[in-house]
């Protein structure tokens, strides 16, 4: 794990026994039913939301090597200077382009890459994850672990 995501989440969360998570196994995509309306939790919490994506290896022409080294450009690296590297990399567009959030008719670019991280993290501009350790913090969690876990999955198939 980065460095300053660690840091991030020591001094954000309050101190626990252990972390928590969550583990979704799925054997056929097809077969899953979608929560009935009036579940549990449906109208009482509505900032929820469980999105199933199939994502494929990257599409783009790429190597072990070119991953591996992607990997390590952003270890250590601090949220601003992370989502500047993201944004401009042809493997974050194509894993944009997978996961389709964006609904745009056009190819992604630099510029909606950008555009998603800011949406993503609720911010303005880059500039603000080093003002905003919750910024910071909804950088690494929801835009760079993701990313990375699929791009090195490709490595270990």
């Amino acid at each position: 794990m980065n460095r300053k995501v660690q840091q991030l989440r020591s001094s954000h969360a309050p101190a626990t026994e252990g972390e928590h998570t969550v583990s979704l196994q799925v054997i056929d995509a097809g077969e899953l039913a979608s929560p009935a309306a009036d579940g549990p939790g449906a109208a009482g919490n509505p900032h929820c939301l469980l999105c199933l994506v199939a994502l494929e290896r990257p599409r783009i022409r790429s190597t072990t090597h070119r991953r591996w080294r992607l990997r390590d450009r952003l270890s250590g690296g601090d949220a601003s200077r992370n989502a500047s590297i993201l944004a401009r990399d042809p493997h974050f567009w194509d894993y944009l382009q997978q996961i389709n959030l964006m609904a745009y008719e056009d190819e992604i670019d630099t510029d909606r890459a950008r555009q998603f991280i800011n949406r993503a993290c609720r911010v303005s501009g880059r500039h603000e994850f080093e003002h905003c350790n919750d910024a910071a913090l909804r950088f690494f969690t929801l835009i760079e672990e993701p990313f990375l876990a699929w791009l090195l999955a490709a490595d270990h198939d």
